[in-house]
């Protein structure tokens, strides 16, 4: 009996791995791109008996896949980017060894985790345009982490102190999101930070800016609820560090400061009670700048009419140089046909001066055997 047993051992495993189905690429790129669509599991048993196509980078779209569970990344042989866009996916378990970059890019992604062990490859993680809400405290095992973008989720708070293993951490961009809070210790050092964006969120203040990233250069602040106490307090501290500010606001509904929108009366440590008034003060405020009746709206337009000039200037150089980046673009499209043209001509004139070749061989083969003859 304990000889059956473990034969069946041995054989059960061994015909699991006979029958795992690799999962086909639909199109491989000229980079050896493979782009994988229409995938889905119904089970965890077909998780288990999935295997990926060897490709250093794979991208899966327009699938659904319920949960990319640790297995499926175990599934992915010698791959080290890996894209999952378009998709249905709403979890991912991360666990991997191989991979430099993952993105996941619009899935509908609700819940991210991280399996608990050091991870020192994973260079680049994105996860853009999901509805993910929290970020999930074993984010802190990605030790290796250069570039941290999650930008365009529904993130509501953050805790910086999850990023203080990322030695290496050189972009954290948090931009696009809701947060409302962000927790950072007075002790915090993310040392060799560089670009932190911070944008388009719901923040009064950041605690302990910038002295958590001793080597910050670079920084994106608009649209936010800033207080202005918070704004002046740091405006010193940016120049002194001689950080680079990106973007700037022009009409905001309350006061404007250095190029940032900023309202009175919001505190550092404000109550959740205090953060309800001050986003009802926010909204409102909001709402008469866009309902300013014309006359109105003319006149606030005129008390900022150096700024206004100003923003009209840089969105008309702007759109001088979308125009001409959508210029070379097409240029580039129009010499990357013509060089796929003029390799395809080469290539049809080689077969052709070959078959040529190989015939005037065959004629001057039969003379010479006339000949000998």
């Amino acid at each position: 009996m304990r000889t059956l047993i473990l034969i069946l051992l041995l054989v059960i495993p061994c015909s699991l791995a006979i029958i795992k189905k690799t999962i086909e690429c639909a199109r491989v790129q000229r980079n050896s791109t493979c782009f994988i669509e229409g995938v889905s599991f119904h089970s965890p048993t077909d998780e288990y008996l999935t295997a990926f196509p060897t490709s250093s980078h794979i991208i899966i779209e327009s699938s659904e896949i319920l949960h990319f569970s640790a297995q499926l990344f175990d599934a992915l042989a010698e791959t080290a980017f890996l894209t999952l866009k378009g998709s249905l996916i709403p979890t991912v378990t991360f666990r991997s060894d191989e991979l430099h970059c993952l993105r996941i890019d619009n899935t509908g992604l609700r819940e991210f985790a991280v399996t608990p062990h050091d991870n020192r490859n994973l260079n680049t993680l994105i996860i853009n345009g999901n509805p993910l809400s929290a970020i999930p405290p074993t984010v802190r095992y990605l030790t290796g982490l250069s570039i941290l973008d999650l930008s365009n989720n529904q993130l509501e708070h953050v805790k910086l102190g999850w990023f203080q293993t990322m030695d290496n951490l050189l972009v954290l961009d948090l931009s696009g999101n809701r947060i409302a809070r962000i927790d950072i210790q007075p002790s915090l050092r993310l040392g060799r930070l560089k670009n932190f964006w911070i944008n388009h969120n719901l923040l009064q203040s950041v605690p302990h800016f910038p002295n958590f990233a001793p080597s910050l250069r670079r920084v994106r602040l608009v649209e936010n609820r800033w207080s202005c106490e918070w704004v002046a307090q740091v405006r010193q501290s940016i120049w002194s560090f001689a950080i680079q500010v990106y973007g700037a606001e022009y009409v905001c509904a309350d006061k404007l400061d250095g190029g940032l929108c900023c309202y009175e009366g919001y505190g550092y440590n404000a109550s959740d009670t205090q953060l309800e008034q001050a986003e009802e003060i926010y909204f409102d405020n909001r709402r008469q700048i866009e309902q300013f009746p014309r006359a109105e709206r003319m006149t606030a337009i005129d008390r900022g009419q150096a700024e206004a000039q100003q923003h009209v200037l840089l969105t008309q150089s702007y759109n001088v140089l979308e125009q001409k980046y959508r210029r070379l673009v097409e240029e580039k499209e129009q010499l990357e046909k013509r060089f796929v043209n003029t390799v395809r001509e080469l290539e049809r004139t080689v077969k052709r001066l070959t078959a040529e070749l190989t015939e005037a061989q065959d004629t001057i083969r039969a003379q010479n055997l006339k000949i000998t003859l």
